[in-house]
């Protein structure tokens, strides 16, 4: 059966897509047809659904997702078939269809669901690509889709597809029953839906807002299910769209998909975006981050009982920004379980973990964080209790070292002086490498370390009025300052007794704490205890003001103070990079004993014999 048009082969050696970097953009190479879904859907407009940072959406780089492949020895196969497509100039969707019918006919797929696909897509037939050798891969449309697209354009689309690995781990322990249903809002190719054990054809729903995407995932549906007599309720659709603007096809969308409740939700959405006016909103999250929205939106469309699974940025746990969706997990759902996985995805930097929670009218008080084989169980009340509701990996060891920490606490940095670097506006301008006359040394966040500073690299002519933000200079000038870097997992703070000039990478203290120096808090700042407490309490890769405030300071004695001190100016004057007796001296003061200091250094530096 016959019912595509015809097109000819032109074949072009490129040499391997990871050699080499294709100027190639993807709404030049796609067909009138899937052209005009696109702008109805706004995909050519502002509303991007992943980051906006202008590097990534600019990048014109092609990425392997080798984590994806079932078998890597297939990755120059599947890159001379991406090779094949961009060099011969055919049209993406053409060349994914043609692709989609020769594993239809190799899978033996009915002519009834064949003829379904004619009447949804007047697409081409380009014969090569239709009769040639293809590898064995469970999602080949999805990886040749993958090693097509530029950094840019997935960056733009959230076209980032999970690792298999992830994909299995999320699904293989789901036992559905006949009449469950399952949906997938961003499904991609359907690796979620089509991975779940013994699923069958009618409890499969799914959407996606890329038409490309969704047409590989009715392709890999009917590669499933080659003789299924049910149509795939999988809808070219913005999940989130407002639904005065959803079209007739869409309308259909809406009855399966929005105005329906499932047994389960599973996906993995778009990161890193703010919902626009046009979009589903909620009172609950005032971030209008988009992975939120997914989130409470799917929630609602949970039957009772239900069960919801998501793959979510690691920040999702501890990032003020976030604390609205933590809130709402922790108090509206029954959150039973989050996952953190190692590493990231090919094209994502960004270090990710999967979370399990029920729609149930009583929610457990606990629930299960997994960090590689270590399992804790989280009483939901002592993160309820919190400002921001971080949420961290914290054991039975580490309830009893904070509770011990904390309820010696008498004093906080809440009066102190707080100041931000030099924002000059304009660094290649105003920063030099070497000195010249009526310019100083400037430092950065790079020079500062645990109590001493390294030499500063850039140097600037102090002139107030052409800086972007700049600090009083009483601060900048101060007898005596602590530094410290703002990006970064560690506290590290440096004392600075020269009045000397610093980046906005670095923020400045002037701590008052009472009958405590500066040499002092900069012990405590320094520590392993207060390293620690940094991780548990807030574990950010940003040191904020908000949670150097919350960190607890104890009532010393004036003989404690000068003993702190003393210790502080020793290690000012060595070369030494540990101080075990200040370490020491810092964990009597909070009554730590052997044990719980072991477990602490096993938190920070990995296990210790």
């Amino acid at each position: 059966m016959k019912f595509f048009k015809s097109l000819c082969y032109n074949s072009s050696d490129m040499g391997s897509l990871t050699d080499r970097q294709f100027m190639f953009d993807l709404r030049e190479t796609v067909s009138v047809a899937t052209k005009r879904n696109w702008k109805r859907l706004g995909a050519n407009n502002k509303k991007e659904r992943c980051s906006t940072r202008a590097n990534k959406r600019m990048s014109e780089k092609t990425i392997i997702p080798k984590e994806s492949f079932d078998d890597i020895a297939n990755i120059p196969m599947i890159e001379n078939i991406a090779n094949i497509i961009k060099t011969s100039s055919y049209a993406v969707d053409n060349a994914l269809f043609s692709l989609g019918v020769n594993l239809m006919n190799r899978a033996k797929v009915s002519a009834s669901n064949l003829a379904y696909l004619e009447k949804e897509y007047d697409l081409e037939i380009i014969d090569e690509l239709m009769t040639m050798r293809l590898p064995n891969e469970g999602d080949l449309l999805g990886l040749v889709y993958q090693c097509i697209q530029t950094e840019g354009e997935k960056n733009i689309k959230g076209s980032y597809y999970t690792p298999k690995k992830v994909v299995q781990s999320m699904v293989s322990d789901i036992k559905l029953k006949p009449n469950d249903k399952v949906l997938d809002p961003c499904c991609g190719s359907s690796a979620f839906l089509l991975n779940i054990p013994n699923i069958k054809p009618k409890q499969i729903f799914g959407s996606d807002i890329d038409p490309i995407a969704v047409m590989i995932s009715r392709v890999n549906y009917f590669l499933k299910f080659p003789k299924t007599t049910n149509s795939p309720k999988i809808y070219e659709a913005d999940f989130l769209e407002s639904l005065s603007l959803l079209n007739m096809q869409e309308n259909d969308f809406q009855k399966n998909i929005n105005s329906n409740s499932f047994d389960y939700i599973i996906t993995n959405p778009p990161w890193g975006a703010v919902s626009t006016n046009n979009h589903f909103s909620s009172k609950n999250i005032l971030s209008g981050e988009m992975f939120s929205l997914f989130l409470v939106k799917s929630f609602e469309n949970l039957k009772d009982g239900g069960n919801m699974r998501f793959l979510l940025p690691q920040s999702i746990l501890n990032v003020k920004t976030h604390q609205d969706i933590r809130k709402y997990l922790l108090k509206t759902t029954n959150l039973k379980e989050i996952r953190l996985h190692p590493g990231s995805f090919s094209g994502v930097m960004t270090q990710y973990i999967s979370l399990e929670a029920e729609k149930n009218k009583k929610a457990a008080s606990t629930f299960t964080i997994i960090d590689n084989k270590n399992e804790y169980r989280i009483e939901k009340k002592s993160l309820t209790a919190q400002n921001h509701f971080a949420i961290n990996t914290i054991d039975s060891t580490d309830r009893e070292i904070l509770d011990k920490v904390l309820s010696k606490k008498k004093y906080d940095l809440s009066s102190s002086i707080w100041a931000l670097g030099i924002v000059t506006g304009n660094n290649k301008e105003k920063l030099f490498d070497g000195p010249r006359a009526g310019f100083e040394p400037i430092f950065t966040g790079k020079e500062i370390m645990p109590f001493k500073l390294k030499d500063a690299k850039k140097y600037i002519h102090y002139n107030r009025s052409n800086f972007q933000q700049v600090a009083k200079d009483e601060i900048y000038r101060a007898d005596k300052k602590l530094v410290y870097k703002f990006i970064s997992k560690k506290l590290v703070f440096s004392i600075d007794d020269s009045g000397q000039l610093f980046l906005n990478s670095a923020n400045i203290l002037i701590p008052q704490v009472p009958n405590m120096s500066i040499n002092s808090v900069a012990a405590f700042l320094n520590s392993e205890l207060y390293q620690y407490l940094h991780k548990k309490m807030f574990g950010e890769i940003k040191i904020l003001k908000s949670s150097l405030l919350a960190l607890p300071f104890i009532e010393i004695t004036a003989k404690q103070d000068e003993e702190l001190s003393s210790k502080v100016e020793n290690i000012l004057q060595s070369d030494r990079e540990d101080y075990p007796d200040l370490q020491k001296y810092i964990y009597n003061l909070f009554d730590i004993d052997d044990y719980q200091i072991n477990h602490i250094k096993g938190e920070l530096y990995g296990s210790i014999n």
